[in-house]
């Protein structure tokens, strides 16, 4: 069984509309921030910025599904925890589920394209991105 990085956030009042709820569109930005802070672990602070601005290529999502369970709520942290479907030879899938008291709020499946930022042609994933994720998830690549 894969370990799943775990990323902590505290939803605030801004978060929620005035059923006392998070916005939906903010789950989107919940998930978005655990998958930028698993790159960034993942590949020692280099993660999306740094491949953006300092390496060229890019990961833009092709694909984004949710699936909602329950109300995220400003009562108690929200646990996201992101775990590897799949890294392929141009892609990666990744999923999300966030977690308030034990309870699972969300899921979601977010599937990325590595492209060169300044053409936005497709690439093969980068050898020190396919090495750092196959050194940790050795059985999630093909």
């Amino acid at each position: 069984m894969i370990e799943a990085f775990v990323w902590q956030r505290r939803v605030g009042f801004g978060d929620c509309d005035p059923a006392l709820i998070a916005y939906t569109g903010r789950i989107a930005d919940f998930a978005l921030e655990a998958l930028d802070a698993f790159w960034d672990d993942l590949l020692d602070g280099r993660g999306w910025y740094h491949m953006n601005v300092h390496q060229g290529y890019g990961m833009p999502f092709v694909r984004m599904e949710y699936e909602f369970a329950a109300p995220i709520t400003t009562k108690a942290p929200l646990m996201c925890y992101v775990t590897p479907e799949l890294i392929g030879k141009t892609s990666v899938t990744m999923r999300v589920e966030g977690r308030q008291s034990g309870r699972t709020c969300f899921n979601g499946r977010f599937v990325s394209v590595f492209t060169e930022t300044e053409s936005m042609q497709k690439i093969s994933v980068p050898a020190s991105v396919r090495s750092a994720f196959e050194a940790r998830f050795p059985s999630n690549s093909r």
